[in-house]
């Protein structure tokens, strides 16, 4: 992919910023003066940023940057002894701070966005996150892809957005489910309404799967709801009667699995593998919360749902098939005291 030109990015800053100032000028609120005074504080700072890191395909570009700062040091500034000053003053004092200060901004920003990412599964994008967020970017997509196996995919979009005081933010987690190219299932998590949400939480729901979810309800508390994702979009169920997994676990005894490891990642979101023992027979099985019918649903070896009812049932014809016959009695005949035997 092509890099973008910087410092046309900082040109197109400029006019977005310009026309957001515009209603204020309109309302008598500033001048022309003021707007040059701007605009040249921009550019200089522009020109701090990319001054060293200039490509070679961003040069002829850095020219025109360099005549519009003369033309409006010229319009600000016509005595040629204070032009002179300023100049100087941008270069040795106001330059080399405004230059500190971002990159101490900037790396407090990566350092909070990298631990971010770690806490939420993602540790395994933080290394080049600054080369992917262009500081003279207002929003920056940066894509995942995660083969999950031959011929399905998992993608991710992450999105961040730069806030008023020019930090970026990590504002979204678009996710969808590829098969064989063709898109199953997406949804965009905004950030701010999924707190604590963990990239295999995120995961687990796009498969259609529960889990429970922290949100913060209308008076401000934290609190815990189940939530998963269906054809018409979330769907949260009530917190006046939750659904509770280990009542449920506790109906189901021919589970092996440690209860409390298994609730933790029934919750969780997972589909969790473990086993079915009834009359000494084992079979495999996998489990997963559902809170729609206030139950687990079960899924056999093969991955295909099945009930409580068929796994006993499969284990009782297994049982039988294994119990060893007894040998029939050989009968002896002959004669002791008298008596047959």
């Amino acid at each position: 992919m092509k890099p973008v030109n910087r410092v046309l990015l900082a040109f197109q800053g400029w006019e977005d910023r310009k026309n957001e100032l515009q209603p204020m000028l309109r309302n008598g609120m500033g001048d022309e003066r003021t707007l040059l005074k701007l605009q040249l504080e921009y550019l200089q700072q522009a020109n701090h940023r990319l001054n060293g890191t200039v490509r070679p395909d961003e040069r002829p570009f850095m020219a025109l940057m360099t005549n519009s700062l003369a033309r409006l040091e010229r319009q600000l500034y016509p005595n040629l002894l204070q032009r002179i000053w300023m100049r100087l003053k941008d270069r040795f004092i106001d330059g080399p701070a405004y230059t500190q200060n971002i990159a101490r901004q900037r790396e407090s920003n990566m350092e909070d966005l990298k631990q971010q990412l770690r806490d939420k599964g993602l540790g395994s994008v933080v290394g080049k996150l600054e080369h992917h967020l262009n500081p003279d970017h207002k929003q920056v997509c940066l894509p995942l892809d995660c083969q999950l196996t031959e011929n399905r995919r998992l993608n991710y979009d992450l999105w961040f957005e730069k806030d008023v005081y020019g930090n970026f933010q990590w504002v979204r987690l678009d996710g969808s489910l590829m098969e064989k190219d063709q898109q199953t299932r997406s949804y965009e998590f905004e950030l701010k309404d999924w707190p604590g949400l963990k990239s295999n939480q995120a995961w687990s729901l796009l498969e259609g799967r529960a889990l429970k979810q922290n949100y913060i309800d209308a008076t401000g508390h934290e609190n815990q709801r189940w939530v998963e994702l269906g054809e018409q979009g979330v769907r949260h169920y009530a917190t006046e009667h939750p659904f509770d997994v280990a009542t449920a676990i506790a109906a189901m005894p021919q589970i092996t699995r440690n209860r409390e490891e298994l609730i933790r990642y029934l919750e969780n979101g997972q589909q969790v593998p473990t086993h079915w023992k009834h009359e000494g027979q084992f079979q495999n099985i996998s489990v997963q919360a559902d809170p729609a019918n206030n139950n687990l649903k079960l899924f056999d070896a093969k991955g295909k749902p099945i009930t409580a009812e068929q796994l006993s049932q499969r284990a009782k014809q297994r049982a039988v098939i294994k119990k060893p016959e007894m040998p029939a009695q050989r009968l002896r005949k002959g004669v002791k005291n008298g008596h047959h035997y």
